[in-house]
């Protein structure tokens, strides 16, 4: 066998209680998953937008403490809603709670109506979005990677941020999601 197929469980976070959410992330656990996702969203995605969604750090922290193998991420977070130094704490304390199973999951964020309603700024466009993405995610891997990255571009201020305690992975993963040949394939490589 040249290869290994991992398989992984993202489970319907919207319209439901914690209770079976994270009754759910529990059994994916046992049952030997490879890995655990929620979204990161403030509205469900599916069906009438007004309904119960649970906030996704949240989640994967409350699984994290019912979990001991699944690796667990965003799929994928929404780099407009959280400024990305913070983001890079978060997932680096997400990383300590879970014992070194955090993936760093982030995209350029769609949908418009959350942001609206929430007071956050979703930018003129997609273009910019996904520019502020490229911003966020070189501050991020500077902090995931231990050094102390300045960011001073149009989006993101940040002066020789720490990220004190590290990430327990020496590599903690950062997972990008979105399509575009440009400028999501140019973050990625970078």
């Amino acid at each position: 066998m040249t290869g290994t197929i991992k398989v992984g469980v993202l489970p319907w976070g919207q319209r439901t209680e914690w209770t079976p959410l994270h009754e759910v992330g529990r059994r994916a656990d046992e049952l030997g998953y490879d890995s655990l996702w929620t979204w990161d969203h403030l509205y469900p995605i599916q069906g009438d937008w007004r309904g119960p969604i649970f906030e996704g750090y949240l989640t994967l922290t409350g699984w994290a403490c019912v979990t001991s193998r699944v690796t667990l991420g965003l799929m994928v977070g929404a780099n407009t809603f959280r400024n990305p130094a913070l983001t890079a704490k978060m997932v680096t304390t997400l990383d300590h709670i879970s014992n070194g199973r955090a993936v760093l999951g982030i995209g350029g964020a769609w949908f418009e109506r959350e942001h609206e309603a929430y007071g956050i700024d979703f930018g003129s466009g997609f273009g910019e979005r996904l520019d502020r993405l490229d911003e966020a995610v070189r501050l991020m891997h500077g902090m995931l990677r231990g050094e102390e990255p300045t960011a001073a571009g149009p989006a993101y201020h940040a002066k020789s941020v720490r990220n004190d305690p590290p990430p327990i992975q020496e590599h903690l993963p950062i997972l990008i999601g979105g399509n575009g040949e440009q400028k999501t394939l140019a973050t990625v490589a970078r």
